[in-house]
């Protein structure tokens, strides 16, 4: 045991054997949102974005998700997509680039085609996760200074059961509502929201 473990030590010296750990940053009852940055983009095909700046405040922001260009006539809408997704595939909801003045002191709650007219919360089967601002990159930055972290949930377990009970819409919308009241000047902001499939 001792040789193994000094032969371990020596691995992670040397950088031939790393270890990560990924910061979960959703409520207990997602427990798939994480901080990574290191997708292998060969594997992931984007199914719906918006590109920002989707500019939050003191109430619900409903911001629809179109595909992308490059997809072309090929693109189809995520709740026909569920129906085929083979079981070694996933969705993920993917928030890029935060970017605030001063942090908000509230966390952000995301739901994916919620209606205009639904009671939100945590128990409604549209909510995918949990958002904060911690560490977010401050707008007094170079603006083409990007923060690198990147928030991802996955939500495929959710959109089965949307598209089970017929509750998702051939437009992919997500809302995001803030748990409270935020600071007046925190302006913050979300550079893009990806729906993906990796």
């Amino acid at each position: 045991m001792e040789i193994r473990s000094q032969f371990r030590k020596t691995l992670l010296g040397a950088g031939l054997l790393t270890m990560s750990v990924m910061p979960f940053v959703s409520d207990p009852a997602v427990g798939a949102a994480r901080q990574d940055t290191r997708y292998d983009k060969k594997l992931i095909a984007v199914l719906a974005v918006i590109e920002g700046p989707v500019m939050l405040g003191r109430g619900p922001i409903r911001v629809a998700l179109k595909p992308p260009a490059s997809a072309g006539t090929a693109a189809r809408a995520l709740r026909a997509r569920i129906k085929t997704l083979p079981p070694d595939r996933h969705i993920y909801m993917v928030v890029r680039d935060l970017r605030v003045n001063e942090q908000p002191g509230v966390l952000y709650r995301l739901y994916l085609d919620l209606p205009p007219d639904e009671k939100p919360g945590r128990s409604n089967p549209h909510y995918a996760g949990t958002l904060n601002f911690y560490n977010a990159t401050e707008t007094s930055d170079a603006a083409n200074v990007k923060n690198p972290k990147i928030f991802s949930y996955d939500i495929t377990a959710m959109i089965r059961n949307l598209q089970a009970q017929n509750l998702l819409s051939d437009e992919t919308t997500v809302t995001v509502i803030p748990s409270g009241t935020p600071a007046p000047d925190s302006s913050p902001s979300i550079g893009r929201i990806e729906v993906v499939e990796q």
